[in-house]
């Protein structure tokens, strides 16, 4: 067991467990920053962030927007398989990306020309959600545009978190099955993996009982930015050095 796999899980396990997603949002950009390569996180953080979806969706199942999701299904699913497949394939300054990536992110509320492009996307949502599959399959990062378009349609909480758990445990089951099929055939089968695994769910029972109910929505989204930031600028630090 790697003491600071354990801790990513951790953390960004109770990120998700609050609103259907941060394993991989969180934990990719983490584990890049500790030296791991890009498919290697998918296969430790995937089954984590699987499980979270899954007993979250277990009570909220009939709270979900299921006609965001079918257009969701349809527009970004096939760009996850394919672009999941070009990261492996060809080689991608994948720090780079995602360090760009995520200052532009946690600037949205601040800066009127991001905020502008996110609301010229939403309103044509077959390219948003097409641009959300190519981005997720490239660096695992979709859940931020994801969340970002699921809270402007002014659904309950509930239904916002159950929407985002189906898209994002769907996001990832499609990722494993290209990387066992395609890519990474016998990985899946790694036991030292299972504790990895384990963990998110563990943690996603106890958010469940005494936090979720309890979180301030608002203050988690203006922290989140700064934290997204500081990722960002942390990458490019080190794809530079």
């Amino acid at each position: 067991m790697a003491i600071d796999i354990l801790i990513t899980i951790f953390i960004t396990a109770i990120v998700q467990s609050i609103f259907g997603t941060g394993v991989l949002l969180f934990g990719t950009p983490i584990l890049l920053i500790f030296g791991y390569n890009f498919q290697i996180a998918l296969i430790i953080l995937l089954p984590t962030s699987v499980l979270i979806n899954f007993f979250q969706l277990k009570t909220g199942f009939g709270q979900i927007d299921f006609k965001f999701y079918k257009r969701l299904f349809l527009f970004s699913i096939p760009l996850i398989v394919l672009f999941l497949y070009v990261s492996n394939s060809i080689s991608i300054n994948i720090h780079l990306f995602i360090g760009v990536f995520l200052i532009l992110l946690s600037l949205k509320e601040n800066i009127v020309y991001i905020q502008n492009l996110i609301k010229l996307l939403i309103q044509y949502e077959p390219l948003y959600l097409m641009f959300m599959g190519m981005i997720h399959g490239l660096t695992n990062l979709g859940g931020a545009l994801l969340s970002g378009i699921v809270f402007n349609n002014n659904l309950t909480k509930e239904s916002t978190r159950a929407t985002i758990a189906i898209s994002y445990l769907t996001f990832a089951l499609f990722q494993i099955m290209t990387l066992t099929a395609v890519l990474y055939p016998n990985e899946f089968l790694n036991k030292n993996y299972f504790i990895y695994w384990l963990l998110g769910p563990g943690i996603f029972f106890i958010v469940e009982k005494y936090v979720f109910f309890r979180i301030d929505e608002k203050k988690y989204g203006y922290y989140s930015n700064y934290f997204l930031f500081a990722i960002g600028l942390v990458l490019l630090s080190k794809n530079l050095l």
